[in-house]
């Protein structure tokens, strides 16, 4: 990981964590300082490696603003990061470009990474497992994304989305729609009420760009599992004896082109059942059509989950299965939650 890509995904995560405050906030913060609102952009986004002073200020304002900031310790940390980049930067000059492509489309993917949940929490009656792909070519990851969210009392939401296309922005509009969803769902709204004022949400901030997203609230009292879809692949369900299939759901309209085109629908779930959230990048590639994709899915997952002994395997071991079995197919992001019910 290069530092330069290290430094801006770290900034990144010290924003989210901050609650994303947007640029104007942080340049009136920052107004006594003489940094402007371009500047601290770039220190986000740009390739340029920034002042340190702009570093050392922005790192002020939002680890005040993040739970359990730590300045001082943020200050050494990314001051650290700061000092390897600018050698590196120095090395390049030296050397002259090399890999610049390569370069960008491992910043994307570490960017990507660090905006995606870094630990599944431990939810009773509940196990999960999850996994993250980057697309085959590099240029086109971003978009992709999972989240589990505790909520009050016995509950938890599950969800999926995309950002249609790869670039920086569908990461950046990934990591703006991932927030949203998880304060509408701590509002206690249901999934469809939820994705719906997503949707109103996101057409302010998307332009003309498309996201899907299925998101799902589970009780682990009462085994009842709410959820809806915004145009996105419904979950698939497999069941302890190795059947499977995806559940029947409405679709709905992709996010940002109906404000009240989701519903949800009520599923009782059972001991030992599992079910898969997942991206397109899991069952469709240029080689490969939706139909096949989740044919290969059923059968590879039907296959490690029949076993001579009648025990289940692992999450953990069962989730890799199916990426496993997409193998050299991938061409766009992948992500895969995987829930178990006990």
């Amino acid at each position: 990981m290069g530092a330069h890509q290290e430094l801006n995904a770290a900034l990144h995560r010290l924003h989210l964590l901050a609650g994303r405050p947007s640029l104007a906030e942080i340049a009136q913060a920052l107004k006594g300082a003489g940094i402007s609102r371009s500047t601290i952009h770039d220190a986000f986004c740009s390739q340029r490696l920034p002042k340190w002073k702009v570093i050392d200020a922005l790192v002020e304002v939002l680890s005040s603003q993040a739970p359990g900031g730590r300045p001082e310790e943020d200050q050494k940390v990314l001051y650290e990061v700061w000092l390897r980049a600018a050698k590196e930067g120095d090395e390049q000059q030296s050397q002259g470009p090399q890999n610049e492509r390569e370069r960008k489309a491992k910043a994307h993917e570490l960017l990507q990474r660090a905006l995606l949940p870094q630990e599944i929490p431990l939810i009773d009656g509940l196990e999960i497992a999850s996994r993250y792909l980057p697309a085959s070519d590099p240029y086109r990851a971003g978009g992709d994304w999972f989240d589990v969210i505790p909520l009050e009392g016995t509950k938890v939401a599950l969800a999926a989305g995309d950002v249609m296309g790869g670039s920086i922005l569908s990461i950046a509009l990934m990591a703006q729609l991932r927030s949203e969803l998880n304060t509408l769902v701590h509002l206690g709204l249901p999934p469809h009420k939820a994705l719906n004022l997503l949707s109103e949400q996101a057409q302010r901030l998307m332009g003309d760009r498309l996201a899907t997203c299925v998101c799902a609230v589970y009780d682990t009292d009462t085994r009842l599992l709410d959820i809806s879809s915004a145009g996105h692949i419904p979950p698939f369900l497999l069941n302890q004896d190795g059947t499977g299939f995806i559940l029947d759901i409405p679709t709905g309209l992709p996010i940002g082109l109906a404000v009240d085109a989701c519903e949800t629908i009520t599923v009782q779930m059972n001991p030992g059942e599992t079910l898969f959230f997942l991206t397109d990048g899991v069952v469709v590639s240029p080689a490969e059509g939706l139909d096949s994709g989740l044919a290969r899915l059923t059968t590879s997952l039907a296959g490690a989950q029949t076993t001579s002994d009648l025990t289940l395997p692992s999450l953990e071991e069962l989730i890799d299965v199916p990426l496993k079995a997409l193998s050299n197919l991938r061409h766009d992001d992948a992500v895969l939650l995987a829930a178990r019910f006990s």
